[in-house]
């Protein structure tokens, strides 16, 4: 009888090791899709990403999930927060992230690629995609060539300032004290979508502009 247990857990060894050192176990796959496309346009609202993340073969044992974003030209880590992906079916889990650029963040020179990187704690598997932010209303100078540039007349130059600032009257006009994200941002967290620290952000802005009165 001792015999027969002792096999039993031997078998059950024998098939666990089995089962590491060939990989017969499904590792996750996490797949990355934009929703709002992979660009971020400066003169253009909303001045967001947003990308529906996916992870096959869930596992828990894997610990918590993040979204990481890096600009690529420096390598510098823009963004690190973690998110919370819920169950669709069986071993399919998913949630919806957004990145959105502070209005404070547009005056810097934030033009360029940049890599979206969704990770484990502890897991094997990882996922990037690449997005752009760019300022379509300044396309790339024209060069004649390699060391002569198209020259702009200060008439030319006083005309866009000009045509600028209309526009800019025009918006404040047009639109509400609180930014399209900002809402958006109350009805995701209302569905569960984002995590409560993008809800934070969101309030801290609105107080930093004095929209919202904190005593």
């Amino acid at each position: 009888m001792i015999s027969k247990v002792l096999l039993g857990f031997f078998s059950i060894f024998v098939l666990f090791h089995v089962n590491s050192v060939y990989g017969l176990e499904e590792l996750p796959v996490i797949t990355i899709d934009f929703v709002s496309g992979d660009t971020i346009d400066l003169d253009k609202n909303p001045q967001m990403i947003r990308a529906d993340i996916q992870i096959d073969n869930y596992d828990p044992q894997h610990g918590y999930h993040f979204m990481e974003i890096s600009r690529i030209s420096d390598g510098e880590i823009i963004k690190n927060t973690e998110i919370l992906p819920k169950i669709i079916d069986d071993n399919l889990w998913g949630v919806q992230i957004l990145h959105y650029l502070q209005p404070g963040d547009v005056e810097a020179n934030i033009v360029g690629d940049y890599v979206l990187r969704i990770f484990s704690e502890y897991g094997p598997s990882e996922a990037v995609a690449t997005f752009a932010i760019i300022e379509s209303s300044k396309p790339p100078v024209v060069t004649q060539n390699a060391t002569q540039e198209l020259e702009i007349t200060e008439e030319e130059i006083e005309i866009d300032e000009e045509i600028e600032l209309l526009e800019i009257e025009n918006t404040e006009e047009i639109e509400s004290k609180i930014p399209t994200w900002v809402h958006d941002i109350f009805v995701w967290y209302a569905e569960e979508t984002i995590s409560e620290t993008e809800l934070l952000s969101a309030i801290e802005y609105l107080i930093s502009q004095e929209i919202l009165n904190v005593d």
